[in-house]
């Protein structure tokens, strides 16, 4: 747990959040707050050291957590599922126990309120996360990560509709476009590292794709790869050694 406190950072919103609430006269709801955000995200925390993820740091902010890892793009999808659902399920938890020894109004307010705020389909909340793993059912591992971004863009558009004027509420969602912004920006360098992982790594998985032509956008998390060119079959290996190595034609 040591390790998990050096690693521990408090953005600068979170300070500011923090004088305001002090100013406004409502530093009682900030630390409400501020205990739902890091019973939350210990939930995240917990079950990946549970599951061995590399921790890189934890960032706390005014609205949320936000835990960055030093892991493969192509860890299984049930363990990443595991842990995202983990924080919100920590948070319920100790929600009931904490309204079952003594109710209280701020506390449903503000566990509902984040809870709801959180599943937004808007990167990096914990709903785009969730969009992302499902989506990771159905399509490639490109089009599942814009697919994230488009509906990131979609649902920050329809909240910019309104008049944002509460500081708080400006400073929240300013951060939500720069995270957006910054996804959208690196989604070729990100993609990049997915198919870098699978040529390095050689992961192997029990289910296989056939994909027809060298279609690598077309490649999917949690599956091996088969490629059809012309009337011969190439292995995932054999399609990523051409693609980074030059020097090796099919």
């Amino acid at each position: 747990m040591k390790t998990i406190y050096k690693k521990t950072k408090i953005h600068f919103l979170y300070y500011i959040v923090a004088l305001l609430a002090i100013l406004t006269g409502l530093f009682k709801d900030f630390i409400i707050l501020s205990l739902l955000i890091f019973i939350h995200e210990m939930g995240h925390v917990l079950m990946a050291l549970y599951h061995s993820w590399d921790i890189n740091k934890i960032i706390i902010l005014p609205f949320g957590g936000l835990t960055i890892f030093k892991e493969h793009l192509n860890k299984p999808l049930k363990e990443e599922f595991m842990i995202l659902i983990m924080g919100p399920l920590f948070q319920t938890l100790f929600y009931l126990l904490a309204f079952y020894l003594k109710p209280n109004d701020l506390l449903t307010n503000y566990h509902y309120a984040l809870l709801l705020f959180n599943m937004l389909p808007i990167i990096p909340l914990d709903g785009s996360k969730l969009v992302n793993l499902i989506s990771n059912l159905f399509f490639s591992f490109k089009v599942s990560h814009l697919m994230v971004i488009y509906l990131s863009i979609l649902f920050l558009g329809g909240i910019l509709l309104y008049n944002l004027n509460n500081l708080i509420i400006f400073l929240v969602f300013s951060f939500l476009i720069i995270k957006v912004i910054w996804e959208y920006k690196y989604h070729n360098y990100i993609f990049n590292k997915f198919l870098v992982e699978r040529f390095i790594y050689k992961f192997k998985f029990r289910k296989t794709k056939v994909i027809k032509g060298l279609k690598l956008s077309k490649m999917f998390r949690d599956y091996n790869h088969d490629f059809i060119v012309g009337n011969k079959l190439y292995k995932e290996e054999e399609v990523l050694k051409q693609r980074f190595d030059k020097s090796k034609d099919l």
